[in-house]
């Protein structure tokens, strides 16, 4: 019998809460064929002197019982670097205050890759502002301009290395399974993702919601979202790929805010998709461990906080892990860190 001894494939990351400021399609230049973004978050129109108050006087009001950790603060929805200039460095510059008070470790906010300036992000860089994530969708000329997105590749590339040299953390959002999408499209991205070497990407598999020209499309029989198998297939690999050049994942699918679920019309909704994503993830790495070795497993020995994850959700991988002789019967437990496989 022999040993092998490893580590899970997902990249070592400090978990943080997150203050989300939510901007529904402030500053958007367009409306994307697929964007919903009041139904998605559930926040109804305020002004920006609304949004700078309630940032203003929400973050010292939580912080004033002296029982709560330093935060991240976000700002999500909407184009963040396309409002008013003097909007951008005054909502910065709040959140660099209460950075510097010890509320807040994180400054971040999400934004187009045709709305990168460098004098200006270097300007907010300098104000406070840690990351930008950009929401590039797809790589995909023909997906970009069937989706409305109105910028090609070239320009998301060049966004991304501007923020890089810029000195401020990037991060990569894709939107997979939007109209034009081929086989294969999903992959290159993730691959042209990969090589920009990105702090952090988040995934979130196209969803049709209520009211957008997505809805249209598809009740016109124009337009067919992916499957839940389709994306499972899709993404477990991707995630995969992602943590093995040591990308951290935020996130994979939408946060459903209150009433969200009731507004999707069709796409692959899941209440535990991230975890299939992942414990789908989880069972390609572990195959391949096992055929580098060419044995078959004896026993094998998982670190316990992983225990709801390695069978996936309700046990769905059972079947296939059995297929590769690991069973409930041979595996077990144990509060460590590393994984063990001992080999017949």
């Amino acid at each position: 019998m022999s040993t092998t001894l490893f580590k899970h494939p997902e990249p070592p990351h400090k978990k943080t809460r997150i203050w989300p400021v939510f901007m529904p399609f402030m500053g958007c230049p367009t409306k994307c064929i697929y964007c919903s973004q009041n139904r998605q978050t559930g926040t109804g129109a305020k002004t920006l002197s609304e949004i700078y108050q309630d940032i203003e006087c929400g973050i010292p009001a939580f912080f004033s019982d002296g029982k709560h950790n330093p935060l991240e603060l976000a700002f999500f929805g909407g184009t963040f670097t396309a409002l008013p200039f003097e909007w951008q460095q005054r909502f910065i510059s709040l959140a660099e205050k209460f950075k510097q008070q010890g509320f807040l470790t994180k400054i971040r906010c999400s934004t187009r890759p045709d709305c990168i300036e460098p004098d200006r992000i270097l300007k907010l860089h300098e104000s406070g502002l840690d990351m930008i994530e950009l929401g590039i969708q797809s790589f995909s000329a023909e997906v970009l301009r069937r989706s409305a997105r109105n910028y090609s590749p070239e320009t998301a590339i060049n966004a991304c290395r501007t923020i890089q040299k810029n000195g401020l953390s990037l991060g990569i959002q894709l939107l997979p399974g939007l109209p034009g999408t081929k086989r294969g499209d999903f992959q290159r991205d993730i691959s042209q993702t990969i090589a920009l070497k990105p702090d952090a990407v988040r995934i979130y598999p196209c969803l049709t919601v209520k009211g957008t020209g997505l809805e249209k499309l598809y009740r016109a029989s124009k337009y067919t979202p992916w499957s839940l198998s389709r994306t499972e297939e899709e993404l477990a690999p991707a995630l995969l790929r992602l943590w093995q050049h040591k990308i951290h994942v935020i996130r994979i699918g939408v946060a459903h805010e209150a009433g969200f679920e009731d507004n999707i019309v069709a796409g692959p909704v899941h209440p535990a998709l991230g975890q299939k994503i992942r414990s789908k993830a989880l069972y390609l790495f572990l195959r391949s461990q096992l055929a580098m070795h060419g044995s078959e497993p004896a026993r094998l020995i998982v670190p316990q906080q992983y225990s709801g994850e390695l069978w996936g959700h309700k046990g769905s991988l059972k079947h296939l892990y059995a297929k590769l002789g690991i069973t409930p019967a041979n595996t077990k437990f144990l509060s460590d860190n590393i994984f063990k496989i001992i080999l017949k």
